[in-house]
């Protein structure tokens, strides 16, 4: 199965071998608040700069890492501000796409503990406050030798990022572990449903608590922005999580009428027995009338990202698409000369 990445509004920053490398607006945005708030003391910004990103990187190197060595061709990473996604051929398989996304998760862990083992000769009151989700980012001081203060980043950041990556929630590595071990139970689109709902649940609730700490309490902006880019973040990947399914859904309807036509020319007894046809007949026609619904909502989708893809074209040029981009725009473009030809021929 190709796990495709759950973003848009992403920027192409290179290629490592077939591999795609971006960095979704959501990071860019973090980026510029910690930028903003740190610098007063522009070294300590520049650590926890630094081991963000890091994190980010080591994030996206795991599931990389893991998705080839179980047989996935990772043709995109996707960089996000709590590590991001990833797309990868990988089999239709639970136990394939739940390691691939425990990956990260485990990284994050394993960091924890090897930066808890330098800590805990200084005691627990080095280490306890930096589990607190919230107060732990104030652990962080100039006054700190420095190599303290990067395993004091090391250990609130992953520990951030691992927690994070717990919520059920898509893109998280959570959701995708639980979509994985549904699927077999209540097939694919119930699956995809829930995880997206949660999604768009939690991207409501983000931008509450966002409010809420600017409005109501009056945090100071880097408190706040957190949670707003986290409900947006959490919004634009559940936006095109639905449109993957849509597609899926899509391709999988076009397999079975191919199925049901191949089935059909193939049977002598089909076409012998009046019975058994009537009954063949009236399932092609139900299937039909899904296909042409499902088609016309397909094709209403493609016009809509032919759209944007054009515009950026024209402001930006073909070389700084994705891959992804380009790929559809190449097929999009097929699919408009067979159209025209049909229309042709169906004129003549």
């Amino acid at each position: 199965m190709s796990r495709e990445n759950g973003f848009r509004w992403t920027i192409v920053m290179g290629r490592f071998g077939n591999t795609a490398i971006e960095v979704h607006l959501t990071l860019l945005l973090t980026l510029v608040v910690l930028v903003a708030y740190t610098s007063v003391n522009r070294l300590l910004g520049g650590l926890i700069i630094a081991v963000w990103l890091a994190s980010v990187v080591l994030h996206q190197l795991a599931h990389f890492l893991v998705a080839y060595r179980m047989g996935g061709d990772v043709t995109s990473l996707v960089l996000g501000p709590a590590g991001g996604s990833y797309e990868a051929d990988l089999a239709d398989e639970p136990e394939p796409q739940v390691l691939t996304a425990l990956a990260a998760p485990a990284t994050h862990m394993l960091l924890v503990l090897a930066a808890m083992c330098p800590l805990a000769f200084q005691g627990p009151t080095e280490t306890l406050p930096l589990l607190n989700p919230i107060t732990g980012f104030g652990e962080f001081s100039a006054a700190v030798p420095p190599g303290l203060t990067i395993v004091k980043m090391v250990l609130w950041m992953n520990w951030m990022l691992f927690l994070v990556n717990l919520l059920p929630a898509y893109p998280f590595d959570a959701a995708i572990i639980l979509r994985s071990l549904l699927w077999p139970m209540v097939g694919r689109r119930t699956a995809h449903i829930t995880t997206s709902r949660l999604a768009q649940a939690a991207s409501l609730g983000f931008l509450f608590a966002g409010l809420y700490l600017a409005a109501i309490l009056q945090t100071a902006p880097y408190v706040w922005s957190v949670p707003l880019a986290a409900a947006l973040y959490l919004l634009v990947a559940s936006q095109r999580d639905w449109h993957l399914l849509e597609k899926d859904e899509h391709q999988e309807l076009e397999e079975d009428w191919l199925t049901l036509e191949n089935e059909i020319e193939a049977d002598e007894w089909l076409r012998d027995d009046p019975s058994h046809m009537v009954l063949v007949e009236q399932h092609y026609d139900q299937l039909r009338e899904r296909y042409e619904r499902k088609r016309k909502a397909q094709e209403d989708y493609e016009d809509a990202r032919v759209d944007d893809i054009l515009a950026r074209l024209h402001s930006d040029g073909f070389d700084q698409l994705s891959q992804d981009d380009q790929a559809f725009l190449r097929r999009a473009s097929r699919r408009y000369r067979d159209r025209r030809r049909d229309r042709g021929e169906g004129e003549d």
